[in-house]
């Protein structure tokens, strides 16, 4: 969800997944064991190794799903994994192999499709979790509230196979539902610019980034008086985000959505 490339240390993880480029910065591996420390039981050290690569292959999971959506309508990807999330984006040219950029109508609904190609794949890796425990003879049940929107409980399985899939469940579950919020640039605001723009013609920019700052601003004030907060500073800091973009544009000097590059 972040759009500015990290600068580059000599401490990065850099390596190809199916073609795709991929770096990951050292901040994300420690906001990871900042994020999994105090759910980790101190007795057990080893669970924290476990919900760190859970989160690593979750995030990275949830990035190739826009990356290799975008190499599908031509683009060529890269993925780069920093602090508590991440971005794909696409160098602006076309690749030989791949030419489904040039068919009829396929472009026009590319960026809502390749927005929403994350929180898919991570839905995705959630449901082969459930697959997995439930052929392992696992129980696995779902509770769906107001209060907490989904919540599971998983038995009959080993403790720590329990502890790796409930973190996969947490991490694919919300981190998809977070960001299909419509609040910039999470992907949910990303496509909701895309219909704004799309169905009003003229201001949906405009419109996207008003319903981005006043969902961040309820979402933060929600947190802060619920003792969530990590989750109010954050959209706090989207709403802002979100309204210097909107007085950035509506001022004549914006440049913020005009790639279309990081997702």
């Amino acid at each position: 969800m972040f759009l500015a490339d990290p600068p580059r240390t000599q401490y990065d993880l850099i390596f190809t997944l199916v073609g795709v480029p991929v770096r990951v910065h050292p901040l994300f591996w420690l906001v990871g064991l900042v994020f999994g420390y105090g759910g980790v039981p101190p007795d057990k050290p080893a669970l924290l190794v476990a919900w760190l690569a859970v989160f690593f292959v979750s995030i990275l999971v949830h990035e190739m799903g826009h990356a290799l959506t975008m190499r599908y309508y031509g683009w060529n990807p890269s993925v780069t994994l920093y602090a508590m999330g991440g971005f794909a984006r696409y160098d602006g040219g076309f690749t030989a192999n791949f030419s489904s950029y040039q068919r009829k109508g396929n472009r026009e609904f590319a960026q809502l499709i390749i927005s929403a190609a994350g929180p898919a794949a991570g839905f995705l890796v959630a449901g082969l979790t459930v697959l997995v425990a439930r052929l392992l003879g696992g129980n696995v049940q779902f509770d769906v509230g107001l209060r907490s929107l989904v919540t599971w409980q998983i038995t009959q399985i080993d403790d720590n196979l329990q502890f790796m899939m409930n973190c996969f469940l947490l991490v694919n579950i919300y981190w998809g539902l977070l960001n299909l919020l419509p609040v910039y640039p999470l992907d949910g605001g990303q496509i909701s610019r895309e219909l704004f723009t799309r169905y009003s013609v003229g201001d949906g920019i405009q419109r996207s980034l008003w319903l981005s700052i006043a969902t961040g601003a309820g979402l933060a004030a929600y947190g802060l008086s619920h003792g969530a907060f990590y989750m109010g500073l954050l959209f706090a800091y989207l709403a802002f985000s979100s309204y210097q973009l909107l007085q950035s544009y509506t001022g004549g000097g914006f440049g913020g959505f005009g790639g279309r590059n990081p997702w």
